[in-house]
């Protein structure tokens, strides 16, 4: 709390106001790791943000670490000089006109809930962290006035795109918090923060390891709201009733009471609200609901992502590398993989061992070629597109599909891709968007934009004009200050 209310509280209040703060770090410990009073800290000054009408009440952010290669998704190039084209060929979809690669068929009888943009550029320095920043926050990762500090990507002082949102437009599920990383892994970890924003618009991360956690385990759980073993059900409720007791009127006359009984109720809400728990379980999901997103790991990310927009977040975030421990087993490649992600630099096209530096560091991507991962990719996209559609949460909810960068449009001589920040594909469903078409273009080969360019700061733009945020308006610094929601970036017009 701030120093005049702390001198203008009555005689013995700071007594009662410390043991609450100690029985909110016992009861919160187990829940979230640190004190729900911080997670939920009292709000910020209000900004001086006005909305619009919206078209989108949530997003959801499909995030596929590592680099798909966009010659072998959403812009096949089958005139590509014939040693560096794709071995798939493009593949019609259900809009007349529009091919993708044909290593999506699924995805490809969803088109017309799609809109592809295919002139995506991403940050000048071709990096996943790099990337990931500049399209999570909206900002060059080398921004002059939040920029990070010592190469610590951590240290860049803008808020998230979920941040922002919920600072501006709160959210409509009051028993979860409004922005969520599903279940949160590897490169969001090293970036994802408030950034001058308060802590309580943090990204509340389901999982607790920093390489991803194996969501198709049937013992999966997000651990982080198991309760402190000292504390049972009964012994929480009868915790809850006390600070009830020492929250009755009259107990005290601060005017930051109110909401500090607001966010203690949020807190007993997350440790035992049936629709929290239902959220953000698997479990009781009927066989064809998951045969349909797919049981692995993928599937089961892309299923709680959607059931945690069902609830109401208002801005959830699903992250994809699949867990270190499936390497070697069936459908997983050979001993010795690391990272499961897109980042295929070496054997891109080859199942098996495909030799390169990585190999020889003992830390080759076996059996991990792309289209070894796109029908995973392939299925659980379309379920999810088709199973929002049909419980009508398209209507008001904008996904979008995104990776960090795109892959060079030549192969390597150890017949992989590398990275590549001039050219890529992202795509867009839901909240009104256009589907049907595709943005932009790139030349014969994929490595270059040659019609409508567009930025992860458009992206970001886009986001905030789908959610009805005037971003005419401005963001404010604590000192005061008042900033920009994105770095100069335009809405991408044919999104709306």
């Amino acid at each position: 709390m701030n120093g005049s209310w702390q001198d203008n509280r009555r005689p013995g209040v700071g007594r009662i106001n410390a043991s609450r703060r100690r029985l909110m770090r016992s009861v919160s410990a187990g829940a979230l790791g640190f004190g729900l009073a911080d997670w939920f800290r009292v709000e910020a000054q209000a900004r001086r943000t006005t909305t619009r009408s919206a078209a989108a009440r949530n997003v959801l952010v499909i995030y596929e670490e590592g680099g798909i290669s966009q010659m072998d998704s959403w812009d096949p190039k089958p005139d590509a000089l014939v040693d560096h084209r794709s071995p798939f060929a493009p593949l019609a979809t259900s809009v007349p006109g529009i091919h993708f690669s044909s290593l999506l068929p699924n995805v490809a009888r969803h088109a017309d809930k799609l809109a592809v943009v295919r002139s995506m550029t991403t940050t000048r320095v071709a990096g996943h962290i790099e990337g990931c920043l500049e399209f999570f926050k909206g900002y060059r990762f080398d921004s002059p006035l939040f920029g990070i500090a010592n190469g610590n990507f951590r240290s860049h002082r803008f808020p998230d795109l979920g941040a922002a949102a919920v600072e501006a437009l709160g959210s409509d599920c009051p028993e979860l918090p409004g922005y969520i990383l599903c279940p949160g892994a590897n490169l969001p970890n090293l970036v994802s923060n408030p950034g001058f924003l308060s802590a309580g618009r943090s990204s509340w991360k389901l999982g607790t390891r920093s390489l991803g956690e194996n969501l198709a385990d049937p013992e999966w759980r997000v651990r982080s709201l198991e309760l402190d073993a000292r504390v049972d059900e009964h012994r929480l409720l009868a915790r809850r009733q006390l600070l009830e007791r020492i929250d009755s009127p009259g107990s005290h006359a601060e005017d930051a009471g109110e909401s500090l009984r607001r966010y203690h109720g949020l807190a007993f809400d997350l440790l035992t609200s049936p629709n929290v728990q239902r959220a953000l379980t698997l479990r009781g999901e009927p066989d064809a609901v998951l045969e349909r997103y797919g049981r692995d790991h993928r599937g089961r990310c892309y299923l709680l992502g959607r059931k945690l927009i069902e609830a109401g977040v208002r801005f959830v975030t699903v992250t994809v590398i699949q867990p270190p421990e499936l390497v070697g087993r069936p459908g997983y490649g050979e001993p010795n993989g690391v990272f499961l992600n897109w980042d295929h630099h070496e054997g891109i096209y080859r199942d098996g061992p495909c030799g390169g530096p990585q190999g020889m560091n003992n830390q080759e991507r076996y059996g991990l070629p792309h289209p070894v991962m796109m029908p995973s990719l392939d299925r659980s996209l379309s379920a999810l597109l088709g199973d929002m559609h049909e419980r009508g949460l398209l209507d008001e909810t904008l996904v979008c599909f995104i990776t960090e960068m795109g892959r060079t449009p030549r192969l390597n001589k150890w017949q992989g891709r590398d990275h590549w920040a001039r050219a890529m594909s992202i795509a867009f469903a839901g909240a009104g968007v256009p589907g049907g078409q595709t943005i932009g273009q790139t030349d014969r080969e994929g490595g270059d934009v040659v019609g409508r360019p567009y930025t992860p700061y458009d992206y970001a733009e886009t986001v905030y004009r789908k959610l009805g945020i005037a971003t005419e308006s401005r963001l404010r610094m604590p000192d005061g200050r008042e900033v920009a929601y994105t770095d100069g970036g335009r809405p991408i017009e044919e999104l709306f």
